[in-house]
């Protein structure tokens, strides 16, 4: 059947075919043998700019190396190059401008070990206080980078750079120096990079020996060797300043040593490897460049650029143009082929049309009309040709009214060259019944004169019934959306809305013009757009349901929760043709649901973390349904939870328990326990104790106001009854201590009054004796008599001091109750000043005040025996290196009044410090005293809710701090 047709084809259009054969062979053989000669011609192109390739670095890197020997002659011609002189050598060669690719030209220095300090000395003294060569370690030999210009920017950082601590720059170093000649480093990573913007290097290096001398044998040239001119070199730089854009139609690879191995890549044009690749491009070559004792390998290859010339364009220029031409001659044949069968084609396509076709002349007469016009008007044609076509089918409107023919637009068409398209109207059949139709008439221009006007009618009564029907089916639709309570939305699967309810527009502030098509984006979160869009398309996919919770923006700018729940719509034969959808702000329900989450993740935070026990146990059948981990750790975590109260628990921890809350159950009523005796097995092992409780069970009641659960609150305060008890039991035994201490102390007091009192009256005897003793032997005793007699006085003297203390003593404990009074710190210093008056004009002291508070309720004996006291041991016990100065001061500090004495005397030793305030001891002896003084002035302040506190630096001087327990009294005014 394809052969039959195909032979036909050849049949009917054989001139076309052997034309076009004919020309496409020939511009075949043309094309052929221009080809073949452009190629010729472009690979020796292409080796005369690989070779200029090559020739372009090898020179350039040459000239670099002129730029190294003029470096060092610069050394050699001078004895001494200082920084000064590299940088202005280096600005007259103006290295940016005449030799762009270089990164800098500098000089390092070779610096053996002993030689390090001294070296680095020097550099730092110029300028460069941070200096030092690194990288840091022990080696036989070192070099310094102490010139590098341009000296700013990624230069920086190679100063001070060991580039001998590199086995690859050292290998060049090595090169150089043995040699006499410049040397070429392999690959390396530049100190320069640091990166930003990392490129591949190298280096070169011109060797300088001590003397400028011109050493012979290697060996000398070791030991002669002082430093090396060189260059660093950012071979991506350097290229593209070699090549520019001279070179753009080949891609240039450069490969440190003799491999193309990925590893040994130096610089590329492109990021493809080409020669990596097994399929070789038309043009390549390979080349060889050897600067200072080094080999680099240049592979070139010619992009498709290359062979895009006048030349190489021409064959295909030919073969384009033939093959046009051939096609040309081609379709002109056939289309004077075709045109004959077309003529025959369109009168079967006219009179096959379901439209129907009339043309009307300048006259406004029917001078055609197909079969289906013959059919919906009801005229023949030799009919309808009678009178003009309006007369025929168009002269009378629906209610029966004339229709001019000067008002008829499908008349006028042809007059005033007008086209008319989809223009609606009613005509008559030659029955006199009327039908809706839809016009479009267009006038046949010749010569540029309309002649003709055809015209294409088509019967729409049907298609009016079903649009009228469709209108008022969306009135009603509309009238039903816009007063629905909700959001409702139509759209198609393109996601574009085609309706919006009046509800949206309210939500909204849209107008219904700015919500269709895809306004809606304008309302829904950008953050928000993805997941609906994903979900969407998801659906549309499937041509499903979906529904999703998303944010919506407010006509107030707030944006609300809502649930987008759409429904898909499917045309008469089922076609899928979008959605229809319903919006429902739910923001109230969603801040309910969070706060109820809220709310229920406190409780079951409470529920597990708060410190007590909690259960929960449900009315019908006495089971568990909550218990808190201390509530299943009380009971050795055995399993509670579904289990009923008798089988969670043994008759023996249930005495009490199980009656007090069945109880509840039945009575509604709560029970609340305090300090509830219960035994409990802690470890479900079956050995039982005893436990405290303070409980709660509370009855929970359901709509009907019956128990529907019961709550299980319990505290154990097993402990705290035990510590109670136990605290009770100390309490007698510590009440029977101190009754017994209240009884020894009295006694010690009567003691003590009592041995005062009656030692005083032998006392007095013994002193009455060693008197008369003195009067009955004047002028008999010798020096050593009398030095006896005075030896007993003044042990007299202080036995009698000592029984005054030990009444002292008594006195303070007894006049714990002693009234208080408001005193005056200022009034009580003055008048312990009179009584130390001797002492301070002896000494020459200094007693200064700074009183901020100055009233204090206290007793007045004790008050002023504290200042004495204090005040008199501070000018005692002086420096004999200064005068004496006591400070005397007082501040609020939180309830305490404190009194602050400080002095410049002799300190006290650290270790010494809490022996101060013991009775009879005293740690200066060259003071007259009986070393009870402090001990009566804490007794005081400690039997008053006070505290004393001392300070002191042995030498310096020592601070005492008396805190009174008490508010200061306001001075009165």
């Amino acid at each position: 059947m394809n052969f039959a047709k195909l032979a036909s084809f050849v049949r009917d259009y054989f001139i076309a075919i052997f034309s076009f054969l004919l020309i496409f062979l020939l511009t075949i053989f043309i094309y052929s043998e221009t080809k073949k000669k452009a190629e010729e011609r472009s690979a020796k192109l292409f080796h005369i700019r690989a070779d200029q390739v090559t020739e372009s670095i090898e020179s350039r890197v040459k000239d670099y190396i002129q730029i190294l020997v003029g470096g060092k002659a610069l050394f050699v011609a001078s004895d001494t190059v200082k920084r000064d002189d590299w940088y202005t050598y280096c600005q007259n060669l103006n290295l940016k401008q005449r030799y762009p690719g270089i990164q800098g030209i500098g000089y390092a220095q070779i610096v053996r070990p002993e030689e390090m300090a001294r070296h680095q000395q020097f550099i730092r003294s110029e300028g460069f206080p941070n200096y030092k060569i690194y990288p840091a370690g022990d080696r036989p030999i070192y070099s310094s980078i102490i010139f590098i210009e341009p000296f700013t920017g990624r230069n920086l950082r190679a100063f001070g750079y060991d580039m001998f601590s590199d086995p690859i720059r050292q290998a060049a170093m090595r090169m150089a120096r043995d040699t006499k000649q410049p040397a070429m480093s392999g690959k390396v990573r530049l100190v320069q990079e640091n990166g930003k913007d990392e490129q591949e290097g190298f280096l070169i290096y011109l060797p300088l020996y001590w003397h400028n001398a011109d050493p012979e044998s290697i060996k000398d040239r070791q030991q002669l060797i002082k430093g090396f001119v060189y260059s660093p070199f950012r071979i991506k730089d350097l290229m593209q300043s070699v090549l520019g854009d001279n070179f753009e139609d080949l891609d240039i690879e450069v490969f440190d040593g003799n491999t193309l191995n990925k590893s040994a890549l130096l610089f590329s044009t492109s990021s493809t490897l080409y020669s990596q690749q097994s399929d070789k491009r038309n043009y390549h070559t390979l080349g060889t460049i050897s600067v200072g004792n080094h080999t680099w390998r240049v592979y070139i290859t010619g992009k498709r650029e290359f062979v895009r010339t006048t030349d190489t364009e021409l064959p295909y220029f030919i073969l384009w143009g033939g093959s046009i031409i051939s096609l040309l001659m081609f379709f002109i044949i056939w289309s004077l082929s075709a045109t004959r069968r077309s003529n025959r084609l369109k009168q079967t396509i006219t009179d096959n049309a379901t439209a129907a076709l009339f043309i009307m002349d300048a006259r406004g007469y029917c001078t055609f009309m197909n079969p289906a016009a013959e059919e919906m008007t009801g005229f023949t044609f030799e009919e309808i040709t009678a009178k003009p076509l309006h007369y025929m089918i168009h002269h009378h409107h629906p209610d029966g009214t004339p229709f001019p023919i000067e008002e008829c637009p499908i008349d006028r068409a042809l007059p005033t060259n007008n086209n008319m398209r989809a223009y609606e109207d009613v005509f008559i059949r030659k029955d006199g019944s009327f039908f809706n139709v839809t016009c479009a008439a267009r006038p046949i221009i010749e010569n540029g004169v309309p002649v003709y006007t055809i015209i294409e009618v088509r019967d729409i009564t049907d298609e009016k019934r079903t649009q009228q029907a469709i209108i008022e089916s969306e009135a009603r639709f509309r009238t039903m959306a816009d007063n629905a309570p909700v959001m409702i939305w139509v759209g198609d699967t393109w996601g574009e809305c085609m309706y919006v309810n009046k509800q949206w527009t309210d939500f909204t502030g849209r107008t219904f013009e700015e919500s269709i098509s895809l306004g809606w984006k304008e309302v829904v979160p950008e953050k928000d757009m993805a997941s609906y869009v994903t979900r969407f398309r998801e659906a549309v996919a499937a041509a499903e349901t979906f529904k999703i919770e998303m944010r919506m923006r407010r006509h107030d700018g707030k944006l609300r929760w809502v649930i987008n729940t759409a429904m898909p719509r499917f045309g008469v034969n089922d076609e899928f043709l979008g959605y229809i959808g319903s919006i429902i702000d739910i923001t109230e329900i969603k801040e309910a649901e969070r706060k109820i989450k809220q709310n229920a993740r406190l409780l079951q935070k409470l529920f597990l973390e708060v410190p007590a026990l909690v259960g929960l146990v449900r009315a019908p059948d006495y089971k568990y349904v909550l218990a808190n981990p201390l509530y299943r750790q009380l009971y050795g975590n055995r399993p509670l939870v579904g289990r009923t109260i008798h089988e969670a628990h043994s008759i023996t921890e249930g005495a009490g328990f199980f009656e007090k809350l069945l109880q509840v159950f039945e009575t509604g009523k709560p029970f609340i326990g305090k300090e509830v005796p219960t035994t409990i097995d802690r470890l479900s092992t079956g050995e039982h104790t005893d436990a405290y409780f303070n409980l709660v069970y509370q009855p929970l009641m359901d709509s009907n106001n019956q128990v529907e659960a019961v709550l299980v609150f319990a505290v154990e305060v097993t402990e705290l009854v035990a510590a109670r008890k136990k605290l009770l039991e100390t309490n007698e035994v510590l009440s029977e201590k101190n009754t017994e201490l209240q009884r020894i102390n009295n006694d010690l007091d009567s003691f003590v009054y009592t041995a005062s009192h009656d030692l005083k009256s032998p006392i007095a005897n013994m002193e009455g004796l060693v008197t008369l003793l003195r009067d009955i032997l004047d002028g008999k005793l010798n020096e050593e008599d009398n030095q006896i007699l005075g030896m007993v006085g003044g042990s007299i003297d202080k036995l009698k001091q000592t029984i005054a203390d030990l009444a002292e003593i008594t006195k303070v404990q007894k006049e714990l109750q002693s009234e208080v009074e408001p005193l005056s710190f200022q009034d009580m210093l003055q008048d312990v000043e009179a009584d130390v008056q001797p002492l301070v004009l002896e000494s020459d002291a200094t007693i200064i005040t700074d009183f901020q508070i100055a009233h204090i309720l206290y007793t007045r004996k004790n008050l002023r025996s504290i200042i004495y006291n204090l005040v008199s041991n501070a000018i005692k016990y002086k420096s004999p290196e200064r005068k004496p100065e006591v400070h005397i001061s007082t501040h609020l500090q939180g309830d305490f009044v404190v009194l602050e004495v400080t002095d410049n005397g002799l300190g006290i030793k650290k270790e010494q410090q809490h022996k101060l305030f013991s009775m009879f001891k005293r740690l200066h002896t060259h003071v007259e005293g009986t070393g009870i003084g402090l001990y009566i002035v804490k007794r005081i302040i400690e039997n008053n809710g006070g505290r004393i506190e001392v300070h002191s630096i042995l030498g310096k001087g020592t601070t005492f701090k008396v805190y009174f327990r008490q508010e200061p009294v306001p001075v009165q005014v």
